[in-house]
């Protein structure tokens, strides 16, 4: 009795893997199969599938931990031998941003928001003993790179409010506040007929004085904002691809996309079969002793 329901748990086991792994990896298949491959200059923002070629994006350089061999990307999964099988003991992967070329422009990836296809043969397995071992794949400069994700332009940002806007509006308020606690310095720069007080004409002028010292400190630190984007070591990427908010995945894989999608329809059909071998073994173990 006891063997049969270690039998029905693993037989669950299977059934809701399969269902995981079906549905997982058929989202993904659709969702290549209905995206249309653009190019980086002249795709629209959103989800967009980009082909290329796989390049730095001129920060240092990344090299594995265990050959120390320079790539773009890389991931480490250690493994320790337990009797006939081998357990994962640690898992490692660079996070240093890598870019995807075509003949139009450029595109920054930062891999740690990327699910990355790990599915093919690692690159290299080296044994450090005999019981364990390290299995390396990498992305190197100039290897083909399919990617799947949200493309944006890569325009550094407004520092502070822009002008006219309720932020604007709000940070202006808040230096008047300022102002006023010291009554002295608010009355020597706006009280022109010098009554002893700042009427609704002088408050006006304070008004437009505060609006235009906010304008002019947002003009100042978007300025140094595009200072400092200019000279970054990837100013020269115009675009970055990125993970959407609305649960779609950031796909990259070093391999073509026929190629990716044949592997995907494989393992979407294995799922399949996994679920229904174990709801099918459920169904008989349920009617068995349950008749």
């Amino acid at each position: 009795m006891t063997d049969d329901v270690q039998v029905f748990l693993g037989a669950a086991a299977v059934a809701i893997g399969g269902y995981a792994l079906w549905r997982r990896t058929m989202r993904a298949a659709n969702l290549m199969e209905g995206t249309a491959t653009s190019r980086v200059a002249t795709a629209a923002k959103g989800y967009v599938e980009l082909s290329g070629t796989a390049r730095g994006a001129g920060g240092a350089p990344v090299r594995d931990p265990i050959e120390g061999l320079a790539c773009l990307w890389f991931k480490v999964v250690t493994e320790r031998r337990s009797g006939n099988d081998w357990d994962v003991e640690r898992r490692q992967a660079s996070i240093e941003p890598l870019s995807l070329q075509d003949a139009t422009g450029s595109c920054l990836i930062i891999p740690g928001e990327a699910k990355i296809d790990e599915e093919q043969e690692p690159d290299l397995i080296v044994k450090e003993t005999a019981s364990r071992r390290h299995k390396i794949w990498r992305v190197h400069d100039g290897d083909p790179l399919y990617a799947l994700g949200f493309l944006e332009r890569r325009n550094p940002p407004l520092a502070g409010p822009m002008p006219g806007s309720i932020a604007a509006d709000h940070a202006g308020i808040e230096l008047l506040r300022v102002w006023k606690r010291d009554q002295a310095k608010l009355l020597a720069r706006f009280d022109e007929n010098r009554d002893g007080r700042v009427d609704a004409a002088e408050w006006e002028r304070a008004r437009r004085a505060a609006q235009d010292a906010v304008a002019a400190d947002a003009a100042a630190e978007a300025q140094r904002s595009r200072a400092a984007a200019a000279t970054a070591p990837d100013a020269h990427i115009s675009h970055r691809l990125s993970r959407p908010d609305d649960g779609r995945p950031l796909l990259i894989a070093s391999r073509p996309e026929s190629e990716l999608l044949r592997r995907m329809k494989w393992r979407s059909r294995l799922g399949l079969l996994m679920f229904i071998g174990g709801t099918l073994y459920i169904l008989y173990a349920l009617t068995r002793y349950f008749p």
